[in-house]
């Protein structure tokens, strides 16, 4: 495979250019190539740090931690945070404020933008989240920063929340295969944004056994209260919601607020948030439980189950 330039990869379309990277990283991973370069950021960290700092007065952002009880250490860690969209990414990297890869799926549109320059210089572990061999291949590759001494920091929801009921949605299992696996600590950061502060919480640093008897999901439903908990403290310290003002349009507003703060010529959609995100197999959304309606015959006995349809279509501003 032929490496390209920077000029042939900005002739690209997005979709030939997504598909180049994918294969790139394949290749070099088939050939034994390792992951380089962890030490020499580590030493260029101060300038990362600085156009982290330069990117927050231009974005006129605060930052507020309300806790933070991790212990530093020089050992590699994970950082494992919650994800709200915007310029979370930054912000948290700021807070984290020591060098660490990030764990980003589906870069998409950021291939053809500065900031994905930025996230190369910090170090950033790319993958395409529907390729088997491409997760695959990004989990071996955090495996082997973590034990080259390198730090990650991974958004185990995998998407923007973009769930008002869900403090925080359910996640995926590899941040805590990766801490059991390597045996380094994990480190739980909530995080939530209003207006334009970002309110961090960061937990205690805790490390899982790899003898654990525990089962991967229940160390991944541990890993999710942690988090839970972290963004509840911080919701504790805002104004609270009074539930009797909501509007019908209250989702829609919220959701396109997030979207609207994601999308800085970025390209991601609210599809893209909810598709990427952790999909359970055993639960069943609302659409799915009327699947079955498309193929009934509908009869005397049976049609009140079409009103039932149709308040969820319209619910969902299908009809």
């Amino acid at each position: 495979m032929n490496k390209l330039n920077l000029i042939e990869k900005r002739k690209m379309a997005i979709e030939e250019l997504i598909k180049y990277y994918c294969e790139l990283r394949k290749e070099d991973y088939r050939k034994g190539k390792e992951l380089k370069g962890i030490n020499i950021r580590k030493r260029i960290y101060f300038l990362v740090s600085l156009i982290l700092k330069i990117d927050q007065l231009l974005s006129k952002e605060n930052i507020v931690i309300i806790k933070d009880e991790h212990i530093k250490t020089n050992k590699p860690k994970i950082y494992a945070c919650t994800h709200i969209g915007g310029n979370d990414i930054q912000r948290t990297f700021q807070v984290i404020n020591e060098p660490a890869y990030l764990m980003l799926g589906d870069p998409g549109i950021l291939y053809k933008m500065p900031i994905y320059q930025g996230l190369r210089m910090n170090g950033v572990i790319p993958l395409e989240t529907k390729d088997r061999e491409d997760r695959k291949i990004a989990y071996n590759r955090a495996i082997e920063l973590l034990k080259k001494g390198g730090n990650l920091l991974i958004y185990p929801e995998g998407a923007w929340n973009v769930t008002p009921n869900l403090v925080v949605m359910k996640i995926f299992n590899g941040t805590v295969r990766m801490a059991m696996e390597t045996g380094v600590e994990i480190i739980p950061i909530g995080v939530e944004q209003y207006d334009n502060t970002f309110y961090f919480n960061v937990g205690k640093n805790y490390s899982i056994a790899a003898d654990s008897p525990k089962s991967i999901d229940d160390l991944r439903d541990e890993l999710r209260e942690k988090l839970a908990t972290l963004k509840w403290e911080i919701m504790e310290t805002q104004p609270k919601l009074d539930h009797n003002t909501l509007t019908e349009d209250y989702l829609d507003k919220f959701q396109a607020e997030i979207v609207g703060r994601c999308n800085y010529g970025y390209g991601f959609s609210l599809e893209d948030a909810i598709s990427e995100s952790f999909h359970d197999k055993n639960a069943i959304n609302e659409e799915e439980v009327f699947d079955f309606l498309e193929n009934l015959e509908i009869k005397a006995n049976n049609a009140f189950l079409m009103k039932d349809k149709l308040k969820l279509a319209r619910k969902n501003k299908k009809i």
